[in-house]
């Protein structure tokens, strides 16, 4: 494995594009779900996207496809600032696919931005109401994919606005983030998205939602 970074280290040792985007969680620790627990894996967010699956999945037979790994798992590192160098390490020793051309590409690039816009135009950032359109994994889930604020909001609903106020002088002037930057800046509940988002990464590090 390299240890090539593929943008220039700032003096702290991570990318100047990571310390940019990758801001939310103190100290950008991957979630409980990543690491090992007695041959397992904590069961973080075990009802939010049948999240524990897909996990589980990685723990049987280190793999899951495509989608969920960047939908599901790579949207979740992204919207809770995940540093993106632990999260690819995590995929590099987790996956049997885990090459360095696969996952250099495909996790810091595609999957959490930290290229400095490199590989994509915008950041793969969904909510919950992209994720159920886009796949079935709402089905079955007790949090509520519309909501935003509230002990029911769904915890990517919530991080998605907050993520884009957050980032929102960086990509407001993004063709392709501008109007979803715009709502955001917009929203009457704002102030309420922000101080959830608090607790839902906080309750994240803690393995507690």
């Amino acid at each position: 494995m390299s240890n090539q970074s593929p943008v220039s280290p700032a003096p702290d040792g991570r990318a100047e594009s990571d310390r940019l985007l990758h801001d939310a969680l103190a100290g950008g620790k991957l979630p409980r779900w990543a690491a090992p627990a007695a041959g397992a894996v904590a069961l973080t967010l075990a009802y939010v996207l049948n999240l524990v699956t897909f996990v589980d999945g990685v723990a049987d037979r280190a793999y899951n496809h495509h989608i969920q790994r960047l939908m599901v798992l790579g949207n979740l590192a992204l919207l809770a600032g995940v540093d993106p160098w632990a999260m690819t390490t995590w995929m590099w020793h987790s996956f049997i696919d885990g090459a360095e051309w696969v996952m250099l590409p495909n996790v810091i690039g595609m999957s959490l931005d930290a290229d400095g816009g490199r590989m994509a135009t915008k950041p793969y950032a969904a909510g919950g109401n992209y994720i159920d359109t886009m796949s079935d994994y709402c089905r079955g889930c007790r949090f509520d994919r519309k909501q935003r604020t509230g002990p029911d909001a769904c915890p990517y609903t919530t991080l998605y606005w907050d993520f884009l106020a957050r980032h929102a002088d960086r990509f407001g002037k993004n063709p392709r983030m501008a109007r979803q930057i715009a709502a955001a800046r917009s929203l009457s509940d704002l102030p309420a998205v922000r101080e959830r988002a608090v607790e839902v990464l906080a309750r994240l590090d803690r393995g507690e939602l």
